[in-house]
């Protein structure tokens, strides 16, 4: 049978039954739908393949066991949300899943393998009628020769596929009306979320999200709001959480979701890029609207003493805020980012007849990379304390920041504390891993490492940045809509450019954000040309589904521990090692689907190529074989 969401689907038995000149028929059908374009010669044989070797495979099986005719099939079957993310086949092997995809090489690529686990991998998170049973990712070569079992996917020739097949099923059968019509809700990208929201679509709340804890987060805030109102009193909230949590989703979703609360919020940023991105996602006019710029906005409330339209002040990174003296470098105001926000919620309950604040920071972890970003929360409790303010601020945080505002009113909640990293939802480990690396606990990292490679997160390292170019080009081919680029630190001025990886002042200087995050696979201008490259002050409260870090000779492991070498700088700066720590704390941490770490072939990191390999990360594979023998 047709339908809007696959090419053909029915039971094996109608499969063989059907003419295979219907069968491709309908799969052009489904492609012109989707993708508006007519198959081409490539893909046409590519379809003929598929349909010859899965055919034969199932007729054989059939004379075996006649249950498997009653197995459910679809070809094309397309995730929805997904950007036209389309495994091959699947087939409803009782009550057990295999994953196909075909390819007409005789050799597998790494590429190829970690494909077909990520739709697998998908299926299980996203997929309501698949969550929680057994699916198994099989890559099927048209022209290969022998098999290859690497524990959770097969790679498999034509001969063999039955065999596996077969040994793959499960006793029961699953219902295939239900599992094609079943939810499918993706956790989207922060771009992908901004625009839903601000066209009244909120994000789907998968499994990972509802465990996150963000639901509950945001229903403490909207009553934090509603009683700050109802009391008229200040009140100063904040969220924590680690690396990729949701935070400035969360954010984004109380300024524009809260039904009661609409015009009467305000998101601001002082990560430029990021307001770069969002913007140019939305659009004009609209995209200025939904987030404005931290820095310009604490000019107007600072020097102009502007009072806020608006009654709830929602901002990012509420632990890097400019110290006194940054804010007097940069904008000749004597007082600190803290001071300015605070002395702009008490003007907002003081001056406007509504008489009621509530200030909510978005608290990150590890992640100060900008001179006089590094005084950190002690700041806010001095703000909100006599006799920097006039009004009573109530504060309200999680159980690990109550000792900083010990001087006044705390209000604990667990939920302001988001502890589970959305953008590596299958790899909730990683940001302990990076904190493992980083302090060269490099056994700890290791045993970390496994336990993420089994949530299908990929963590390979080369030295051949065109390896990476390639695995990543050939591992997204058919997925329009991830992004994958590079990203670097800002410290190495020297190594890297020679390397091939522009990230010096000027060429870093050229790169748009908006287009580089968000603008088509095709265009120059996107992070997927490899070509251009953002350092960690592009890409901090960004992602990538795979970002390339290029690794600097500003860090390099010694042989017991890590040689740090950060950037001299015109500003005084309190822990310049610090910065750089983080540097690679905010590089490390960017993935959604993984990372490769690319280290120029320059002997000064041949000990630092060792003590990645240490800690886990898995040479980014030239071949099937070599594949296998790094993942035994």
């Amino acid at each position: 049978m047709d339908g809007d969401s696959w090419g053909w689907a029915g039971s094996v038995r109608s499969f063989l039954g059907l003419p295979r000149h219907r069968w491709e028929q309908s799969l052009e059908t489904h492609l012109a739908r989707l993708m508006r374009m007519a198959p081409s010669q490539s893909q046409r044989e590519a379809w003929m393949d598929e349909h010859d070797i899965l055919s034969l495979s199932l007729r054989e099986l059939s004379v075996v066991d006649q249950a498997i005719l009653e197995w459910g099939i679809a070809f094309e079957y397309e995730l929805p949300l997904e950007g036209g993310r389309r495994p091959d086949v699947v087939v409803l092997a009782g009550d057990r899943l295999v994953v196909l995809e075909f390819k007409t090489r005789g050799v597998a690529t790494a590429a190829d393998v970690d494909q077909v686990r990520a739709y697998a991998r998908d299926l299980g998170d996203y997929h309501a009628h698949s969550h929680g049973r057994v699916i198994t990712p099989m890559l099927v070569l048209a022209t290969g020769r022998g098999s290859h079992d690497l524990g959770d996917v097969i790679v498999t020739d034509a001969p063999n596929l039955g065999h596996y097949l077969y040994e793959r099923r499960g006793d029961y059968s699953i219902e295939l009306d239900g599992w094609l019509e079943s939810d499918y809700e993706p956790l989207p990208t922060l771009i992908a979320a901004a625009k839903r929201i601000w066209s009244k679509n909120p994000p789907p709340h998968v499994m990972t999200a509802l465990s996150a804890g963000i639901p509950q987060a945001l229903d403490y805030l909207f009553g934090v709001c509603r009683q700050s109102e109802v009391e008229r009193t200040a009140s100063l909230a904040f969220v924590t959480g680690v690396p990729g949590s949701g935070k400035t989703l969360l954010g984004l979703r109380l300024v524009y979701e809260g039904t009661d609360l609409q015009g009467r919020a305000a998101f601001l940023s002082g990560n430029g890029p990021l307001v770069d991105v969002l913007q140019h996602a939305l659009g004009g006019r609209e995209g200025r609207a939904f987030v404005r710029d931290l820095h310009k906005a604490i000019v107007d409330y600072g020097r102009k003493g502007r009072v806020p339209r608006e009654n709830i002040l929602v901002f990012d990174e509420a632990q890097r805020a400019w110290d006194r003296a940054r804010v007097h470098q940069k904008h000749g105001i004597d007082a600190s980012e803290p001071d300015l926000l605070i002395q702009a919620g008490e003007r907002i309950a003081t001056e406007r007849s509504d008489g009621w604040a509530v200030l909510l920071g978005l608290v990150g972890e590890g992640q100060e990379i900008y001179v006089g970003e590094e005084a950190g929360m002690e700041q806010w409790s001095d703000a909100a304390s006599p006799p920097n303010a006039t009004r009573r601020w109530t504060v309200h945080c999680a159980p690990k920041l109550a000792p900083i505002f010990d001087r006044h009113d705390v209000k604990v909640a667990d939920v302001l504390d988001l502890t589970v990293s959305l953008r590596s939802r299958r790899a909730e480990e990683l940001h302990a891993w990076v904190a493992d690396l980083l302090d060269g606990r490099l056994a700890a990292s290791a045993r970390r490492a496994t336990a993420i490679r089994s949530q299908d997160f990929t963590m390979y390292v080369t030295r051949d940045l065109d390896d990476a170019r390639r695995y990543l080009h050939d591992r997204y081919d058919d997925e329009p809509d991830k992004r994958f680029g590079l990203v670097a630190t800002s410290h190495d001025t020297k190594l890297l450019p020679r390397s091939g990886v522009p990230n010096d002042f000027q060429a870093t200087r050229r790169v748009k954000y908006g287009p580089w995050y968000d603008a088509p696979r095709d265009d120059p201008l996107s992070c997927c040309s490899l070509d251009s490259a953002v350092t960690e002050f592009g890409c901090q409260g960004l992602e990538l589904d795979m970002p390339v870090v290029c690794w600097g000779a500003d860090f390099t492991w010694s042989g017991t521990n890590w040689n740090m070498n950060p950037k001299r700088r015109r500003d005084p700066v309190d822990d310049p090692q610090q910065l750089l720590l983080n540097t690679y704390r905010v590089l490390l941490t960017r993935g959604r689907d993984g990372l490769v770490v690319y280290l120029p072939p320059d002997p000064i990191l041949d000990t630092t190529e060792h003590a990645l390999l240490a800690a886990g990360l898995l040479p980014l594979p030239e071949s099937i074989e070599t594949y296998a023998r790094a993942t035994a």
